[in-house]
């Protein structure tokens, strides 16, 4: 009788973290019939960001799509040539095709044809971030004003994110290892893992350029966190 209020104490226990710390997984897993524990997970990886992708968006309105086609071409290819002067290779360059339709305004409250806009955007992906500054400073001088967004990303990412998996996974079998302690038992197993959705998160922001400013621009950026996280279901005995 003894050992059955034992069992249905730590039932019961687990069941209170269940519902009050995990009450999304409650509905999506079986939970055992034997005694158990349930507990939430996190481990975290951190990495300084080694690419850099900038989009930019090269556009022109004129009074006809071939004016318009002509300068955005012209300037498409100063940028090109400018970025491949910086040793960036032609693979991490990516041009896409221009864009052709009418540029309206409003006067009065009517609109009004202001004339065909052409743009056209551009990709380039920095794998060697000491190029950053040199790269920015080549944009400049190509007649570039505005980029679009400048985004931070991991190259081992896939990597980083195993380990913040082992990471989650030490954490989740010390704090079951507490828990089944404190009741006078000890893990008997693993009866479900659930593996949290943990998105990638790229630092992205944009940036104004300014062409007085001479020497290479600056980069600030920080370590990024990669985490992973998992609610995992261990059994007691």
């Amino acid at each position: 009788m003894m050992k059955n209020a034992k069992s249905l104490i730590l039932n019961c226990a687990a069941a209170f973290v269940l519902s009050a710390a995990l009450p999304i997984f409650a509905h999506a897993a079986t939970l055992p019939e034997a005694p158990h524990v349930v507990v939430a997970a996190r481990g975290e990886v951190e990495a300084m960001p080694d690419i850099a992708r900038l989009q930019l968006q090269i556009s022109e309105t004129q009074d006809s799509a071939v004016k318009a086609k002509s300068a955005v071409d012209q300037r498409s290819a100063q940028v090109l040539n400018a970025v491949a002067e910086q040793g960036v290779p032609e693979r991490d360059i990516r041009a896409s095709q221009i864009r052709i339709y009418p540029d309206y305004e409003w006067h009065d409250g009517k609109r009004v044809l202001r004339g065909q806009r052409v743009e056209r955007s551009i990709d380039i992906t920095l794998t060697d971030l000491s190029r950053y500054g040199g790269v920015l400073d080549a944009l400049v001088n190509a007649g570039i004003s505005e980029l679009g967004n400048v985004s931070f990303d991991l190259s081992q990412r896939e990597t980083l994110q195993a380990e913040a998996v082992q990471a989650a996974i030490a954490d989740a079998k010390a704090r079951a290892e507490v828990l089944a302690a404190g009741f006078g038992r000890k893990l008997a197993g693993v009866y479900h893992i659930d593996e949290g959705a943990n998105a990638p998160v790229v630092y992205e922001r944009a940036m104004m350029m300014d062409a007085k400013v001479g020497g290479a621009a600056p980069m600030l950026i920080g370590k990024e966190t990669v985490s992973a996280s998992l609610t995992v279901v261990f059994l007691l005995k």
